[in-house]
């Protein structure tokens, strides 16, 4: 009677602690009890489950069975993870051997068995995610890590991310089959020249020395071209966060280099310059990059100056060419590259080889997870008051420190003044840093040289300072790459600083909705701009100025530049007030 009754007992427990399984699953469970209580024999070890409070309560309602007890702790999570699994496979063993075994009257070991029957059953409740389980055996790869990290609740689950790192894993693999074998071979990663050849000749030293004889030879024992991959989405979708668990877990002999698009144009200009008296500079920079580079990830991928335009198609050619393999994060499709730009006829061909070597995938999405990370932390101002607001606050950041201008070397040997800085906090206006004719190296060498700016007089933006626009979106990309701490007095929060930009679509849809006329070019007089490019960048802009106001990027920026701020960040809590920037200062 004992077994029967603590049988009963047991099974409203569960029936309590999965109340929200289906009704396919009733029959399992049913038949899985059934069986249970028929095999059980009289004074088993569930007894043991049950309390002497439970006992006494069934010996005083008459028999009548007991109450339900609360699903145990231990075994309340459904959550699969690798060692549950592991732990589940070796249950049956386990059981039988603990129930041998057992106590004094074996009750706590039957009991313990009993409980990892039981939990065992949850894990394969939980076995529901098709991905998880497609890659439950995965032990290598970034699949592996961002599997692992879906099983401890790192990263939501999304469709078009799981897509996207089959196609990143596919990627992996084929890099390894065409890399692998050059693995002794290769010691560094990077842009450092780790192919076996034979060492250059001292009249010819340095980091450039060897082209001629290292291209002839790099050329002939190329590795089998990998297509690449290209992938584009709007904002926020975790398009550079999937890139990045490649570009972390790959492994040395892949020669992989990830970088932001503005940084790794930079550098070709500078060796351009370095070349200029070759006879063709583009091809000695190309094959400079292919010998220390492998798989190039590239960040943000968008084209807007005409120079970079005009050398993308002779110079990934070449990279293409040598076996170079791309992987690219952007917010355009190929095909809408570089719309509208100068002589755009002569870009087209490399769009038409970008997706040849790279399989395009779109990752459309409709959740965008930097607004998910926001948290109000007192770094955008647009009361009346921002003005002042933002200059006390830059002043506390200075802590205590003089402030004066100092200057910074720009690359190609230029300075770039900063009239107003303090420790590493730097106050610019607006009309200093984005009407003036300054670009990405400008915003890359403030980056490198203070960890924290500030911006004034930042404007809604319309046609009349639609140059100044472009240069803040650029802005924002370089401060955003380098996790700078970014201050911003602004007239409009930031998606209403980018109201009046309109790609062509939108105005051609507004216009159509509204019983107007549709002209490309400007409209509107001296307010509205209808620009692609830029019509296109300010969801980005505005995505990234959302985020860098979080607690995330606020801890990704102390661990790259202030450790020390890391204790603040954790014992602060997110400011009530409202979206007015006066949040709770450190």
């Amino acid at each position: 009677m004992r077994g029967l009754q603590a049988g009963r007992h047991l099974r409203r427990c569960v029936q309590h602690a999965f109340s929200p399984v289906s009704p396919q699953a009733s029959p399992a469970l049913e038949a899985l009890f059934s069986c249970s209580h028929a095999a059980e024999p009289a004074g088993s070890a569930f007894s043991a489950c049950s309390s002497a409070t439970c006992e006494q309560r069934g010996a005083g309602s008459g028999g009548a069975a007991p109450p339900p007890l609360p699903w145990p702790t231990r075994h309340r999570s459904l959550h699969c993870t690798a060692s549950t699994r592991q732990q589940s496979a070796a249950q049956p063993q386990a059981s039988q051997q603990q129930a041998d075994g057992g106590g004094e009257d074996g009750s706590d070991a039957r009991g313990a068995a009993a409980a990892a029957t039981l939990s065992g059953m949850a894990v394969k409740l939980s076995w529901g995610d098709p991905f998880l389980v497609s890659h439950a055996e995965d032990k290598e790869g970034p699949i592996a890590v961002y599997a692992e990290g879906r099983r401890k609740g790192h990263f939501r689950k999304d469709d078009r991310q799981e897509l996207t790192m089959e196609k990143i894993q596919r990627l992996y693999e084929d890099c390894k089959a065409a890399l692998g074998g050059e693995a002794a071979a290769r010691k560094g990663r990077g842009l450092t020249l780790v192919d076996a050849e034979p060492a250059p000749s001292s009249s010819r030293g340095g980091w450039f020395s060897g082209l001629f004889g290292a291209r002839q030879e790099s050329t002939a024992a190329a590795a089998p071209a990998v297509q690449g991959l290209y992938m584009y989405g709007g904002v926020g979708v975790g398009k550079t966060m999937l890139m990045d668990l490649m570009a972390k877990h790959a492994p040395d002999y892949f020669k992989l280099e990830r970088t932001h698009f503005h940084d790794f144009m930079l550098e070709v200009h500078q060796r351009l310059r370095h070349f200029a008296s070759k006879p063709d500079p583009l091809t000695h920079v190309a094959d400079e990059i292919v010998d220390g580079t492998r798989v190039l990830c590239l960040d943000e991928f968008f084209v807007t100056d005409v120079a970079d335009a005009m050398i993308l198609h002779r110079l990934f050619a070449r990279l293409w060419d040598r076996g170079l393999t791309l992987v690219a994060t952007s917010n355009r499709h190929p095909d809408a590259l570089y719309e509208g730009g100068l002589q755009r006829n002569l870009f087209l061909p490399f769009i038409n080889r970008l997706k040849e070597q790279c399989e395009v995938h779109d990752m459309d999405s409709r959740t965008d997870y930097r607004r998910l990370a926001h948290h109000q932390r007192g770094l955008y101002f647009v009361t009346p008051s921002r003005e002042e607001d933002l200059y006390e606050r830059f002043m506390e950041l200075t802590n205590g420190k003089p402030v004066g201008p100092a200057y910074v070397e720009v690359a190609m040997g230029r300075q770039l003044e900063m009239p107003r800085t303090g420790g590493c906090v730097t106050l610019f206006t607006f009309d200093e840093l984005c009407n003036r004719p300054l670009g990405a190296a400008d915003y890359i060498a403030l980056a490198n040289a203070e960890h924290t700016l500030a911006l004034s007089g930042v404007p809604v933006f319309t046609a009349a300072n639609r140059q100044a626009a472009y240069r803040f979106v650029t802005l924002v990309d370089v401060l955003y790459e380098h996790r700078v701490r970014f201050l911003c007095a602004a007239e409009a929060m930031p998606f209403e600083l980018f109201e009046n930009i309109q790609t062509q679509a939108e105005a051609r849809a507004a216009a159509t909705g509204g019983g107007g006329s549709y002209s490309s070019g400007l409209s509107g007089g001296s307010v509205a701009v209808v620009d692609d490019n830029l019509g296109f960048a300010k969801d980005r802009t505005v995505s990234r100025l959302t985020e860098m106001q979080s607690e995330e990027y606020l801890r990704a920026h102390a661990k790259a530049h202030a450790p020390e701020l890391l204790l603040a960040l954790t014992g602060s809590k997110p400011s009530s007030s409202s979206s007015s920037g006066g949040g709770q200062r450190r």
